[in-house]
């Protein structure tokens, strides 16, 4: 919040991560038996108060609400959805259904014969444009780095003694779904916003210059 956004790893600006920024053992609690900074995504997500995606250069990342706008603003300029694409089908299905798991957007994509043969005209284009199942991580990343696509939360497995096991499974939802129909709401430009970010990131990061900034937020 103090940032207005933080990547979770490290990057070309020196200390501006969770990474960098966590006590040591404690990024994935590696140093002990309990849960790292990795597993407050989702507490933090539900505090509604940051956008959570992987937003700078395919990483995860933290932006907050204040500047959710200029950010959506600019990387949908950035990072059109071209029409007929596995990116506007993906987008698509997520729209409709307003929040699904990686697991349910697998399912749905990728279904069986027997729900093909019923879908009738929606088969025909998911076999057209559907990606392969070892390549659906890119389109997704795609999609959140132009801020379509968002992580509303994760899901984890528990035993039946309740204790939680795995890793979580995201899920994705659109900043409008999540934060309301006005969150990409702007009236400046996509250059006038990405200048904006730019100018409010500076203030709190003198020591980064403007081409860092420029090429984290790219």
């Amino acid at each position: 919040m103090h940032y207005g956004m933080l990547p979770f790893f490290a990057n070309r600006i020196a200390g501006f991560s969770v990474e960098e920024m966590a006590a040591p053992g404690m990024l994935f609690g590696e140093e002990r038996d309990d849960y790292g900074c990795w597993d407050w995504k989702g507490p933090v997500i539900r505090e509604m108060n940051l956008a959570y995606g992987k937003f700078f250069r395919r990483k995860a990342g933290f932006v907050s609400l204040d500047l959710l706008p200029d950010f959506l603003n600019y990387r949908r300029a950035a990072y059109p959805v071209e029409p007929d694409s596995p990116e506007a089908l993906i987008l698509d299905i997520i729209r409709r259904h307003e929040a699904l798991t990686s697991t349910e957007l697998k399912r749905m994509i990728f279904g069986s014969p027997a729900r093909k043969r019923r879908d009738g005209e929606l088969v025909d284009t998911l076999d057209a444009v559907k990606p392969k199942r070892h390549s659906l991580e890119g389109p997704l990343q795609r999609l959140q780095m132009g801020g379509y696509v968002v992580i509303a939360d994760f899901e984890y497995k528990y035993t039946a003694a309740g204790e939680r096991y795995g890793f979580g499974v995201a899920l994705y939802t659109t900043p409008e779904a999540l934060y309301g129909k006005s969150i990409a709401s702007t009236d400046r430009s996509p250059s006038q916003s990405l200048a904006c970010l730019i100018r409010k990131l500076s203030e709190k990061l003198p020591q980064a210059s403007t081409g860092l900034l420029d090429q984290l937020l790219k």
